[in-house]
């Protein structure tokens, strides 16, 4: 058997194999044995006929067409070992020559990703503080929410009171297209069609008025519509003071209750602003890597993609043959639309793998377990079906932990919390799972 190679693009070698005559032959012959053994040959017993006779009735052709199939398989895993090759994933018979008997393979190699000096990566991190005008934002809310509404049997709507009104707009055709109770402050809060507010300024409690008003956004598309006042509040908001804060917690001053204001709303804008930065590091990384990768794990990719939207789609009662119709669309043209996201999906993956390689990070085997537990007393499955479905959560468990681990690390690193020094190397790793 001779064996050459053909390094192709995007991750993938050919392998040109010439199997040798004489296995060729005996492998014809073996199948010859086999068909003799199974079919009824006339003038001989099953198993008896020898080779040239079962040649002669079943064909050369045929012999030769079973024999490559069997040799195709054998000779491929012979060349993969002899070739010291480690495939992603199946290989593809892409020709097969028949004189002298050569098979053309295209076998697709695991990703390579290489990373460059990602522990001089830097990235300026500078958390946001909260405002004054955001403190007070909070601050009105609490006022609000804390505000004496004070129903009235009589008056007339005034900027600061709280009124309900019952409207009814209809369009051009005279159908009817909003019809409900609203209430709301005049003056603070902004009602769902632009300029009702003015009209309702006057009215007096139980007043009708019919007017006409523009669509929100359109302002070509005239309404017509009723409103009635229907309910009249005075709506008084306690004062920004010391009793404000003892009454919405445990603070004795206003000063007390800003503080704690100022330290909610930093934490908040610090997760916010740490999810961004995360992001914008890895992203980062991932421009400054060389990521190389088949194309089978493209398609496997978006495969995945396809499953994912089938799932959504029937868990809102739809399915996949009814989006596509609606859309006006086919599924390779579906698939095309998937195909940069899902290559995103596949660096990010890959980079964070590599990461957590060269990091030498490992999930531990408890914190699997434990969520992997938590999992399954939230499904409430059997434990024949969660025996079943165990390895492969746990696995997923496991990748997307190590994920976390890896994304950690990264923002460390780009924060300059890691120093630039050569990092050590584990040989395995799962490659972690991100999100879109």
């Amino acid at each position: 058997m001779r064996i050459t190679t053909e390094i192709l693009p995007q991750r993938q070698v050919a392998l040109i194999i010439e199997v040798d005559p004489e296995r060729v032959e005996k492998a014809m012959r073996q199948v010859a044995r086999r068909f003799a053994e199974q079919f009824d040959i006339p003038g001989f017993r099953r198993g008896k006929a020898p080779y040239e006779v079962v040649i002669r009735t079943f064909g050369r052709e045929v012999i030769f067409e079973e024999a490559v199939e069997a040799l195709s398989q054998e000779v491929y895993r012979e060349a993969l070992d002899q070739m010291g090759l480690d495939p992603y994933g199946p290989g593809r018979l892409e020709r097969v020559d028949p004189e002298p008997l050569t098979f053309r393979v295209i076998v697709p190699l695991k990703p390579e990703i290489r990373l460059g000096d990602y522990r001089a990566l830097r990235l300026p991190y500078e958390p946001p503080e909260p405002t004054e005008e955001e403190v007070m934002e909070v601050l009105e809310r609490l006022r609000r929410d804390n505000a004496i509404i004070e129903p009235l049997s009589e008056g007339v709507a005034e900027p600061g009171m709280m009124v309900t009104v019952a409207l009814r707009a209809t369009d051009a055709e005279g159908k009817t297209v909003l019809e409900d109770e609203l209430s709301f402050v005049l003056g603070q809060e902004k009602p769902p069609l632009p300029g009702l507010e003015e009209r309702i300024l006057g009215m007096a409690l139980n007043e009708t008025r019919a007017f006409e008003l523009s669509w929100p956004g359109d302002e070509a598309r005239v309404l017509q519509v009723e409103a009635t006042l229907t309910g009249l509040s005075r709506y008084l908001l306690p004062d920004l003071d010391d009793a404000l804060a003892q009454t919405v917690g445990d603070f004795e001053t206003l000063e007390d209750l800003k503080a704690k204001i100022r330290e909610d709303l930093a934490a908040h804008k610090r997760r916010q602003y740490d999810a961004e930065y995360a992001e914008r590091a890895l992203e980062a990384l991932v421009d400054q890597a060389e990521v190389e990768f088949p194309p089978q794990m493209l398609e496997e990719e978006i495969d995945d993609l396809v499953r994912d939207l089938e799932n959504s789609l029937e868990r809102r009662g739809g399915d996949l043959e009814t989006y596509l119709k609606e859309r006006n669309q086919t599924l390779e043209e579906l698939r095309e639309e998937f195909r940069p996201q899902a290559e995103r999906r596949i660096r990010r993956g890959l980079v964070l793998y590599q990461l957590a390689r060269e990091e030498g990070l490992a999930v531990p085997e408890e914190a699997v377990a434990q969520e992997a537990q938590a999992l399954r007393q939230r499904i409430q499955v059997s434990e024949e079906a969660w025996m079943q479905l165990q390895p492969e959560i746990s696995s997923s468990i496991r990748s997307r932990l190590l994920a976390r681990q890896a994304l950690e690390r990264l923002t460390a690193i780009a924060r300059g919390e890691v120093e630039a020094a050569a990092a050590p190397v584990v040989e395995e790793a799962r490659a972690p799972e991100t999100e879109a």
